[in-house]
C-alpha cells in the first residue's frame, strides 16, 4: 500500500515540476472532451427532437393553404409566429374522403405583445372535441372553463399567463419536446374568440382578420391503416384548390437527414480532435522520456522494479487525462445547456435535451475516452522504459 501510494505521489509531483507542459496537456485534453461531450449532447438532443417532433404530430398529413408549407415548418420548430388561413369546411370535405380516420384543425394566432415570455408566443386555438393532438401530452389536465395550455419554455407566473392585461387560469403544461410547440400557448376556440374580444376592448389589433368561427391555419388528418399517403395526399389535393398537402413521412425525413449530415460532421470533428490529442501526447511523452533518463535510473538503483518505472508514466498520463477531461465537459456543460434553446434556433431543427441521468452516462464514457486515450499514448513510452536497463545512467 505505502509503494503503490509513493509511486501516486511521485506522479503526481512531476506533473506539478513541470506546470506549463502539464497545463498544456491538460488542456489539449480538455478541448477534446469538450468537442467529444458536445457531439454526444447534440446528437442526442437532435434525435430526441426529431422523435418528439414524430410523435407529437400525431398526424398521417397536414394541409395548410397553398404557399404557406415553410411557415408550418416554422410554427413545429421554433414556434415562430406565424398566421394563415383556410376556410374552414376544407375540414368536413377531408374528413368525408375515404381512408380518412381523424381530422381536427388548429387556428393560428400571433401575440404582437405578450407579457409572459421573453420571446413572442404562438397562440393556437384547437377543437376539444376532434383534437388527438395537444390533449394526449399534456401532463395533467385540470381546468375550470376556458381550457389554456402552456407549452414547456413559456413562462407561467402564478398558474397564469395574461393576454392583454387579462389573466388566464393555464389548466395544463405540454412535456418537453424539443418542437415548436414547446414556444406556445393552447386553448380552445372559445379562448381564441376571448382573446379577440379583450383586443378589441382595449384598443389593439391582429395582423389577420381570421375567424376562427369559419376559417382555421391547419388541418391535421390522421389515416386508416393500409391507406398510402402519397394516395391520400393526391386525393385531398384534386379534391379541395388552394391547399397544399405535407406528408408527416417526408417532412420529417427531411430533418432525419438533416441531422444525420450534422451527426457525421460532428463526429468526423469529434475524432480529429482525438486523435491530435494521442499524437501529441504520444510525442510529449516520448520526447520528455531522454531527459528524465537519470530521474528513471535512480529510481531503479533505489529498487524499483520495470513495472513501476512504466506504472509512474501510466499514472500521470491518468491524472493528466482525468483532470483535462473532467474540466473540458464541464465548459461544455457550462456553455450548452443554458443555451439550448438558442441552439436550437440557430440549427433550425428539433432539439430536446437528454434526460440528466444520459448527460450524467455521457460525461462518464468521455472522462473514460480521454483517460484511456492518454494511457494509450503513454503506453509506448511506458514499454521503452521498462525495458532499458537505464540505471547504468546513473553513473
Amino acid at each position: 500500500m505505502e509503494e503503490n501510494l509513493s509511486l501516486r505521489v511521485l506522479a503526481v509531483r512531476n506533473i506539478c515540476r513541470k506546470p506549463f507542459r502539464s497545463f498544456a496537456l491538460a488542456a489539449l485534453v480538455a478541448v477534446s472532451a469538450a468537442v467529444l461531450f458536445a457531439v454526444f449532447l447534440l446528437s442526442a438532443s437532435l434525435r430526441k427532437g426529431i422523435a418528439g417532433m414524430q410523435d407529437r404530430i400525431g398526424a398521417d398529413l397536414m394541409v395548410v393553404p397553398e404557399g404557406y408549407g415553410q411557415n408550418q415548418e416554422g410554427v413545429l420548430l421554433s414556434g415562430k409566429p406565424s398566421y394563415f388561413y383556410m376556410d374552414k369546411s376544407v375540414e368536413d370535405t377531408i374528413r368525408a374522403m375515404d381512408g380518412v380516420r381523424e381530422v381536427t384543425g388548429q387556428f393560428y394566432l400571433t401575440s404582437l405583445s405578450e407579457s409572459c415570455c421573453d420571446f413572442p408566443v404562438q397562440i393556437i386555438g384547437f377543437d376539444p372535441e376532434s383534437d388527438f393532438l395537444i390533449k394526449p401530452w399534456v401532463r395533467q389536465y385540470e381546468t375550470d372553463g376556458r381550457a389554456f395550455f402552456a407549452g414547456s419554455n413559456v413562462n407561467v407566473k402564478d398558474g397564469c399567463i395574461s393576454f392583454f392585461a387579462k389573466k388566464h387560469s393555464v389548466g395544463a403544461r405540454l412535456s418537453k419536446s424539443g418542437t415548436g410547440m414547446d414556444n406556445s400557448v393552447f386553448t380552445d376556440l372559445a379562448g381564441i374568440r376571448e382573446i379577440f374580444e379583450d383586443a378589441k376592448e382595449k384598443g389593439f389589433s391582429f395582423l389577420s382578420d381570421g375567424d376562427a368561427a369559419t376559417k382555421t391555419s391547419a388541418i391535421y388528418v390522421r389515416l386508416e391503416d393500409g391507406v398510402k399517403a402519397d394516395t391520400a395526399a393526391l386525393k385531398i389535393w384534386q379534391a379541395v384548390s388552394g391547399v397544399q398537402v405535407i406528408q408527416q413521412g417526408k417532412f420529417l425525413r427531411t430533418f432525419a437527414d438533416k441531422m444525420d449530415s450534422i451527426v457525421f460532421f460532428l463526429c468526423l470533428l469529434a475524432a480529429l480532435f482525438l486523435l491530435l490529442t494521442v499524437l501529441a501526447l504520444a510525442l510529449t511523452f516520448s520526447l520528455t522520456m531522454y531527459e528524465r533518463r537519470r530521474e528513471f535510473s535512480i529510481l531503479r538503483v533505489l529498487g524499483a522494479s520495470r513495472p513501476q518505472l512504466a506504472s509512474v508514466i501510466l499514472g500521470e498520463a491518468s491524472l493528466l487525462g482525468t483532470a483535462g477531461a473532467a474540466c473540458g465537459v464541464f465548459l461544455s456543460a457550462v456553455v450548452l445547456l443554458p443555451f439550448s434553446i438558442l441552439i436550437a434556433q440557430k440549427l433550425d431543427m428539433p432539439f430536446c435535451l437528454p434526460p440528466v441521468w444520459q448527460m450524467a452516462a455521457f460525461a462518464a464514457a468521455v472522462l473514460l475516452i480521454l483517460t484511456g486515450a492518454c494511457v494509450l499514448s503513454a503506453l509506448h513510452t511506458a514499454i521503452r522504459i521498462s525495458k532499458l536497463e537505464i540505471y547504468t545512467e546513473a553513473k
